[in-house]
């Protein structure tokens, strides 16, 4: 475990002192990792594998930023101090938003458009051949079902809030 994973919160209780020290040693790992993708990209002669490689790291990079913003809730929550970035309090809750509904059923019908239409280039992609390309837009596809998952979450808040 990093010095920083054994950091003792404050006031915390056990189970939010084992979460932050996961976290923070979670984050530690991915930034391990990412050092080693970036050694594997820079030492291969492909160019495929370094933007592959890439792709990783632009996720791993997020990931670990992720992490960071969970730990700095959980030191919020469980200290009441302020450290860095972290989640926003969940406030959706406090009032039905009929336009954020709309916006929110709109991106998702973008969305769900948009994965079709990936699909289709897809199937396009492969007919001609294009084996990485066809892969590459497989990922987008996986962003976008990730978006409509995003969407569909806060659609859920905004319908389960109480009436303001």
């Amino acid at each position: 475990m990093t010095d920083a994973a054994r950091e003792q919160l404050v006031g915390a209780s056990v189970s939010e002192q084992e979460l932050f020290d996961s976290l923070l040693t979670h984050e530690a790992d991915e930034q391990e990792v990412i050092a080693s993708y970036e050694t594997l990209s820079s030492e291969t002669d492909s160019e495929t594998v370094r933007y592959l490689i890439g792709l990783i790291v632009d996720d791993e990079r997020r990931h670990h930023r992720i992490l960071q913003e969970l730990a700095n809730t959980v030191r919020s929550v469980a200290t009441l101090d302020e450290v860095g970035p972290r989640l926003p309090f969940l406030d959706v809750h406090r009032r039905r938003d009929r336009v954020l509904l709309e916006q929110t059923r709109r991106f998702l019908a973008v969305e769900r458009k948009d994965r079709a239409e990936l699909k289709r280039l897809a199937r396009s992609t492969r007919n001609v051949g294009g084996e990485l390309e066809a892969f590459v837009v497989d990922l987008l596809r996986a962003d976008t079902e990730r978006h409509i998952v995003i969407l569909r979450f806060i659609e859920h808040l905004v319908r389960h809030s109480p009436l303001s």
